[in-house]
């Protein structure tokens, strides 16, 4: 793992292995900036043998849950913050996604992905609407040298081989995967099936203007989505999931910006047993650039940015399958049924325009930064009655750090956030697996304001931090049930999230043993004193890891504590404890094999208090072996 504070960055020192990586791309302007007043962190793979989800590099950090259903399309939460309310990024390219449940990396095959940087709390300032709650971004590996790697894990009978290779100025990752339905700790079936293909290339040239391209494609099928309504009251699916993204960097003179889009496809399918199926088809177009300079004026580092971003094409259509009107029968396991109705559900577009400038200065033992966004959003209803919403939003921050001594240094934070209703909220109007829902085009924006003290301590071996915050918002946007099986989006009065996170992490002189401890207590309720959604349970955690001749063991133990203050549509969770264990072994210069055993003692728990959740996977070993061409 790698750990960032105010007085640079310290790498542990375990031996160099296949697994590892060489940090070429330059650091986001933002992290430089906001760095020198609070730590950046960064998690890497070395405690993880092929994992089933990229979700599982994320887990690492203690501000990170995973929120909603099962599988692979499973979101995450940052600090009791989810679905629209963080920001996704692959190298800086926004991943925006019109389900409820917010956006997932699950079409990223984690062997494309080296380490991910983890950004807690409101950052509107840089990523405009979406990061009230924070930011993950996810760096893509890049291959010193050309290697295969098998893998398998038996809960799953997942199977996975990637191919990855560097030729000059270019690099190339092939994967793909396939799994089974797992099980839980008692042998339960869960729909958790997929299959996977996916490419990335890219290409830094050695002059001229142009940094680096690269280009991500992602085909995904046959997904089932693990939920307690499975199979009995519902069985979901997505047949189809297709993605498509890139970005392109470049430099020249003073300025600098990049050119990036992304273009999804997700095909969702319903089974009610005896009832009826429904499918949806969403599409959508998202593109951006960027142009971004930086100058010295009075011992202050000053950057400008132009941000245009937008979503072009972004529609939902909707078909219904009557099972009841007439007998139906199975031809090739595809249910043949009479068509009820067919509906184009959302039709929409938004264009967003931003101005970002932020400055930082040293002065003593003191660093000072601050930053602001002016925004213009419109958003477009582009079917039946045209009609289109503006909003103009302003969002800032400010932040000192103070170095107390050679090893103690301590930060103060504050930045207001705000989040526009998606197009969805605004505009949908159909059917979803949990019923009916409406959107709402007299939404108000949210808005909030969030304070966060930090206490950082650095030296040669031990690094680490606590961190308190509190986050208020205004506008809060939920769906609240209308009538039977209705729902639609509303804003309500104010909510509040407040707790602490802290991180340490400690390596010994001769580089042998390294261990990092890591934890975080979050609570949030509206006005009213009531729980809101999506509040993870108190989570503890201990990574160990023994570097012995060309072998590293590791160890994590993990603790998450029961949740009793549940609200709409979550369930109250009892406390567990899981145990993984593995082991990476250099055989020779190309050999490497790795083993792990997660959920070692098969524990029984729900993924998350989302009440249609499943339990999590019961015990599982995973094998992989790497080869160095």
């Amino acid at each position: 793992m790698l750990i960032a504070s105010p007085l640079g960055y310290a790498q542990s020192n375990e031996p160099q292995t296949l697994e590892r990586y060489t940090v070429t791309a330059v650091r986001p302007y933002y992290d430089e900036t906001l760095s020198n007043i609070f730590p950046q962190y960064e998690f890497d793979k070395r405690s993880l043998v092929t994992p089933l989800h990229t979700n599982d590099v994320l887990l690492q950090s203690p501000s990170i849950s995973l929120n909603g259903q099962g599988g692979q399309i499973q979101s995450i939460s940052i600090r009791g913050y989810s679905r629209w309310r963080i920001q996704t990024l692959l190298d800086g390219v926004p991943i925006v996604s019109d389900r409820r449940a917010g956006s997932s990396i699950g079409f990223i095959p984690p062997s494309f992905v080296s380490s991910v940087s983890v950004l807690p709390g409101a950052a509107s300032t840089y990523f405009g609407s979406g990061a009230l709650g924070g930011a993950v971004n996810l760096h893509m590996d890049a291959p010193q040298h050309s290697y295969v790697q098998g893998g398998y894990s038996s809960n799953q009978q997942m199977k996975t081989v990637s191919y990855a290779g560097n030729v000059e100025n270019t690099d190339w990752n092939i994967a793909h995967r396939n799994a089974n339905n797992g099980s839980d700790g008692k042998e339960n079936s869960l729909f958790d099936q997929f299959e996977q293909t996916a490419f990335y290339l890219r290409h830094s040239p050695s002059s001229g203007i142009v940094k680096e391209a690269w280009t991500l494609y992602s085909d995904n099928n046959d997904i089932g989505k693990s939920s307690s309504d499975y199979p009995e009251n519902r069985i979901t699916a997505y047949p189809d999931n297709r993605h498509w993204l890139g970005k392109l960097a470049f430099a020249g003179g003073d300025f600098s910006g990049n050119v990036w889009w992304h273009q999804s496809r997700l095909e969702t399918s319903v089974l009610r047993p005896s009832s009826r199926i429904n499918n949806s088809e969403n599409n959508a177009f998202d593109y951006g650039f960027d142009v971004k300079s930086d100058m010295a004026w009075q011992r202050w580092l000053v950057n400008f940015q132009l941000q245009v971003s937008g979503r072009e094409g972004v529609v939902a259509d909707e078909r219904e399958f009557g099972l009841t009107a007439l007998p139906f029968a199975f031809n090739g396991g595809s249910p043949i049924a009479k068509l009820a109705y067919e509906v184009r559900t959302l039709d929409a577009s938004e264009i967003n325009i931003a101005g970002i400038f932020d400055a930082s200065r040293q002065y003593t033992k003191t660093s000072f930064a601050v930053g602001s966004r002016i925004d213009w959003q419109r958003q477009s209803d582009d079917a039946g009655v045209k009609s289109s919403v503006t909003a103009k939003n302003i969002s800032a921050y400010a932040g000192a750090n103070y170095q107390l001594s050679a090893y103690w240094n301590a930060s103060l934070y504050f930045s207001s956030a705000f989040r526009n209703p998606t197009l969805t909220e605004r505009f949908f109007a159909g059917e979803t697996p949990r019923g009916t829902v409406l959107g709402n085009m007299s939404l108000d924006t949210e808005q909030a304001l969030n304070t966060q003290a930090t206490l950082a301590y650095r030296s040669e071996q031990l690094q680490g931090s606590v961190e308190l915050f509190y986050q208020q918002i205004d506008n809060y946007i939920e769906r609240l049930t209308v009538s039977e099986e209705i729902l639609q989006y509303v804003n309500l009065d104010t909510a509040t999230i407040k707790g602490a996170s802290y991180q340490l992490n400690w390596q010994s002189k001769d580089a042998r043993f390294d261990a990092r401890i890591s934890g975080a207590w979050i609570a949030g309720e509206d006005n009213l004193g009531n729980t809101v959604a999506d509040i993870p349970p108190h989570n503890q955690r201990v990574d160990i890891g023994l570097n012995w001749s060309d072998v590293r063991f590791f160890t994590v133990l993990a603790y998450r504590a029961s949740k009793t203050d549940v609200a709409n549509g979550e369930r109250a969770l009892d406390s567990v404890f899981t145990v993984d264990f593995g082991a990476h072994w250099q055989v020779s210069e190309r050999v490497q094999l790795q083993a792990s055993w997660t959920n070692l003692t098969n524990q029984q728990y729900f993924t998350s208090a989302d009440d249609r959740a499943a339990f999590a996977q019961g015990d599982s070993l995973q094998l992989a072996i790497t080869y160095l061409l």
